[in-house]
């Protein structure tokens, strides 16, 4: 038999409405899906989206007056910590909000309009009353650096934390000596049952159910903590100690201690530290620095060292970090704008706005970093997570390198609000963390006969994952279901221009098999753009059929090598007596790592699926059309291993077709079609994902039942015209699909085709 070739020219393909580019059910799988963050009101948007959008809102913030009254603010990427909190908690929602911050100071003018509309707990201890104005308000001050409100008036700063609320205990204050001169051991022991009791009153409020994660401490002693040793410290403050230890509370509250303005200070010689007349601070003073000495205290106290604004350099006042090192982090501290409530001139108790310089201004800048942080990780990490996040996220670059200086480093809350390292995903068995997997990987690539139930089941459940420092993030679960949209344009072509009239209203079923004596070897190929059958699982398989004159035909296939990502394997039989208008086939397809075509990566695991499918296929002549019809059900046995789905239900599917088809003496061929591609009508999947954990750091997973049938019904309609003429054969098609991908969210689709096929 003389060789018979087809080239086969395409001259138009219109899509109308939407049609996909992408492949149906066989494709080679798509990269994992991006995932995306969940932001309020239940959008999601891609990681780099949600950076650009934190970004332009950090924008935002940085010219909003307020702001730039504050310049410590832009110093520690709060305006990039806010981008975060507005993304993830709404437009709405003010930095700080829900976190009560402690301040003990000389007290607070609660009347001060930048605590307008806030929560402010008020204390006195050691006689101490309400400020009158009559001084300058240094706890007022303090306070409003840490959670000071948005005032409508333009010269007014706001608070790191400006949604914050205050809980303010006043203590007697005195004023800073002129000569610097360390606290002696026997004064420091006089002071111990005082600091004793009224750490110990504080706490007491916060045991009673009181909110009191953080609790800012500008006030000090003379002296550097290079004087003292830890026997010292024992020997005489050690009711002090063992209160700020705190080893009888669930959750331990954070201390946050200025670091002194010893350097530069007027000293006398034969003092420690004093050099030319003036101390040379090299360390954090008396209070701040008993961390470094007492290892009770770590994990939970922080010592702050303040910064300039020309360059952000260490101020000249300010200790150095020095044997505290460990336990010290850098903050804005000079020409610092704060709320002022005090005399002016012949007044007293004005209130306005002025600058000052300290590490007392500095310390209430972490403090309420501290807060914003706790706000965004919805209070799941403990307390001492967040001072090692804290400290873990500080800028180390250029000067700030200088750990004798700098401690760890400057703050930045943009960083300490962001995931650092690798995202993961813890994954579960039974009720403990057995295992993670990388979030960047992580996805399930849904085959179309899914369409969209898989992720119309997960909308609105989020999937937490894990940075390097254990620091949750949640993730919206329908991001990681790619669904696809449906038979692709050239799949489409394929058909349209292929051997035989049929095009793209062939059959709807797996396809018949040879009817003559013999045997072949060839490709595993769809008798329709749509691959409606369940061998359209197997495309591109290499297969070998035997066959005889009976009308019954056998069929073996592997995908092998050809597809290593999704590969298949199985075997089918069909009969159909030349004297029946009607055929059987039934017919084993495995999946060893797909699930119909379905394919799990990452924290969702592995997927695998045998597959049982019977058919049907036949057709009669009625008035001088060709009237046939195709179907099949399938029953799935599907398996995950390693993942976060916990368990999958068998699955039924279907697949059918209508079509007719009638040649006209003159006018060629027409064909018309109905068909319903591959589909999942029933099945469930049981989940167990990761939502939340503890303080003590336990992951929390929740129980979640998937409905794996898609909402919707694909639907194709086609019609194609073919006309033979001396040079070739014309053809003419349209095809309307209906829900394509068995999915809502997809309008109809249509396109037109028309080509040339020429066979030489």
């Amino acid at each position: 038999m003389p060789s018979r070739h087809a080239l086969s020219l395409l001259l138009l393909a219109a899509a109308l409405g939407g049609c996909s580019s992408r492949s149906g059910t066989t494709a080679a799988p798509p990269p994992p899906p991006e995932p995306c963050v969940p932001t309020h009101g239940g959008h999601c948007v891609l990681v780099p989206e949600f950076e650009a959008r934190a970004e332009a809102m950090a924008e935002e913030y940085a010219v909003h007056p307020g702001f730039e009254n504050q310049w410590g603010l832009d110093a520690i990427g709060a305006h990039r910590a806010y981008g975060h909190v507005n993304l993830l908690e709404g437009p709405e929602a003010a930095p700080g909000a829900g976190v009560t911050i402690g301040v003990i100071d000389s007290g607070i003018d609660a009347e001060h309009p930048i605590f307008a509309g806030k929560t402010i707990h008020r204390g006195f201890l050691f006689g101490a009353e309400p400020e009158t104005g009559e001084r300058f308000s240094h706890g007022t001050a303090v306070a409003s650096i840490a959670a000071g409100g948005r005032s409508p008036d333009p010269n007014a700063p706001h608070g790191v934390a400006w949604g914050a609320d205050l809980a303010v205990w006043a203590i007697p204050l005195g004023e800073p000596d002129q000569v610097y001169e360390p606290i002696p051991l026997a004064t420091l022991a006089r002071a111990d049952p005082g600091f004793s009791y009224m750490f110990g009153k504080v706490f007491a409020w916060r045991d009673e159910g009181n909110d009191l994660d953080i609790l800012n401490l500008s006030f000090g002693y003379d002296g550097l903590i290079d004087g003292y040793s830890e026997e010292d410290f024992r020997a005489n403050f050690s009711a002090t100690i063992a209160t700020l230890a705190q080893a009888d509370a669930p959750e331990k509250t954070i201390l946050l201690w200025a670091a002194g303005n010893a350097n530069n200070d007027a000293c006398e010689a034969g003092v420690a530290n004093c050099v030319n007349g003036v101390v040379d601070a090299v360390s954090v003073g008396v209070l701040p620095g008993l961390v470094a000495r007492i290892e009770e205290l770590q994990g939970h106290s922080i010592a702050v060292v303040a910064l300039g604004p020309e360059g952000g350099a260490i101020t000249a006042f300010s200790n150095r970090c020095g044997l505290a090192a460990a336990f010290c982090i850098a903050a804005p501290g000079e020409d610092v704008a704060l709320a002022y409530f005090g005399p002016r001139e012949t007044e007293v108790g004005v209130q306005g706005y002025a600058r000052g310089r300290g590490t007392s201004y500095a310390t209430p800048m972490v403090s309420g970093g501290l807060a914003v942080m706790k706000q965004l990780f919805r209070d799941q990490l403990s307390n001492e997570e967040l001072v090692s996040r804290l400290f873990a996220t500080a800028d180390r670059t250029g000067i700030y390198a200088d750990r004798a200086i700098y401690g760890q480093g400057r703050m930045d809350l943009g960083a300490a609000t962001s995931p650092v390292g690798v995202l993961e995903v813890p994954l579960a068995t039974g009720i403990a963390t057995a295992a993670h997997a990388s979030l960047g990987a992580t996805g399930l690539r849904l085959g179309t006969a899914f369409g969209d139930g898989l992720a119309a089941a997960f909308d609105g459940d989020e999937l937490m994952a894990l940075d390097d420092y254990g620091a949750p993030f949640w993730y919206d679960m329908a991001d990681f279901a790619a669904t696809t949209d449906g038979p692709a344009l050239s799949a489409r072509v394929r058909a349209f221009l292929g051997p035989g009239p049929g095009g793209l209203t062939g059959g709807g079923g797996s396809g018949g098999m040879p009817a003559a004596l013999g045997t072949t070897a060839g490709v595993v190929r769809m008798p329709t753009a749509a691959g409606n059958g369940h061998l359209a699982l197997a495309e591109g398989a290499l297969q070998v059929s035997a066959f005889e004159d009976g009308g019954l035909s056998a069929t073996a296939f592997t995908t092998g090598p050809l597809r290593p990502a999704m590969p298949a394997t199985g075997a089918a039989l069909a009969w159909r007596p030349g004297s029946l208008p009607v055929g059987l086939r039934a017919g084993w397809i495995s999946e060893p790592e797909t699930m119909l075509g379905s394919l799990g990566t990452g924290a969702f695991g592995g997927l695998s699926a045998g597959t049982a499918f019977l058919g049907f296929d036949g057709g009669v002549d009625f008035g001088g059309w060709n009237l046939g019809a195709s179907g099949e059900v399938g029953m799935v046995n599907p398996a995950a291993a390693d993942g976060l789905i916990r368990e999958i239900s068998p699955l039924a599917t279907s697949t059918f077709a209508l079509h007719a088809s009638r040649g006209f003496a003159r006018a060629g061929s027409v064909s018309l079609s109905v068909s319903q591609p591959l589909r999942v009508e029933r099945g469930w999947a049981a989940l167990t994902v990761p939502s939340a954990r503890t303080k003590g750091g336990d992951v929390l997973h929740r129980s979640l039942r998937a409905d794996l049938a898609p909402g919707e019904r694909q639907l194709d309609l086609a019609a194609q015209w073919n006309r033979a003429l001396p040079l070739g054969e014309l053809r003419l098609g349209a095809v309307w699909s209906h829900w394509p991908g068995h999915r809502e969210v997809l309008g109809a689709q249509a396109a037109a085709l028309a080509g040339w096929r020429w066979v030489f």
